[in-house]
């Protein structure tokens, strides 16, 4: 028998779920809450495997309370908020899965058993964008530690090549030679691995901006 919670704010939603957990012989819902507090109050007071744990709740944010909760039970996020980012927060807090809200019932009776025993859940495509999301900010970060290497000199430089400024311009706005200007853009280029102005111009404007 796995012992469940469901933690969210909607009845009607909590309703719908009790009336498919019905005919489950191995499915029990202990309690059901509307909020981050109801829920507190009802783990103290119940043992249960797993919680399923909506995000959007009235008082906290689910991913505030993930991360209390996984010492007392396994919890699979159920929510219509699927961003990458969401997902790879709630996957680094302890939950052992996410599933969306509009899962087909199959789907979601699977993802329970699966999470109660301890698999991980995660459909294909979230699994495919929480990948991406590391990807990028991998990425970021990587940009983030080149960009702290420049010199104060070079990054007056580079905040003048965000603008679109020429190296001519970048000069007289600070009181250099043109020539100058062209080797602070030349090891501006190299310490940040792009071959030219153009790729420059389109990374920062992936990231927003020289800073």
């Amino acid at each position: 028998m796995i012992r469940m919670a469901i933690c969210d704010d909607h009845p009607v939603f909590r309703a719908g779920i009790l009336g498919l957990l019905r005919d489950e012989s191995d499915l029990q819902l202990v309690f059901e809450a509307g909020s981050a507090a109801e829920l507190e109050r009802g783990l103290a007071a119940n043992a249960v495997d797993l919680v399923l744990l909506d995000l959007d709740l009235p008082d906290k944010h689910g991913l505030e309370i993930v991360n209390t909760i996984v010492d007392r039970a396994r919890v699979l996020v159920l929510s219509a908020f699927d961003d990458a980012r969401t997902v790879r927060t709630a996957l680094e807090r302890g939950a052992t899965g996410f599933v969306r809200k509009d899962a087909p019932p199959a789907s979601l009776l699977k993802a329970i058993r699966d999470a109660a025993s301890g698999t991980a859940v995660l459909a294909p495509d979230l699994a495919v964008r929480v990948a991406g999301a590391i990807r990028t900010d991998s990425a970021e970060r990587e940009l983030a530690r080149k960009l702290d290497s420049l010199t104060d000199r070079q990054r007056e430089v580079l905040a003048l090549l965000a603008e679109g400024k020429s190296n001519r311009e970048i000069g007289r706005a600070l009181f250099v030679s043109e020539g100058t200007v062209k080797n602070h853009v030349t090891q501006i280029l190299s310490t940040l691995g792009v071959t030219d102005r153009t790729r420059l111009a389109v990374l920062l404007a992936r990231r927003g901006g020289a800073r």
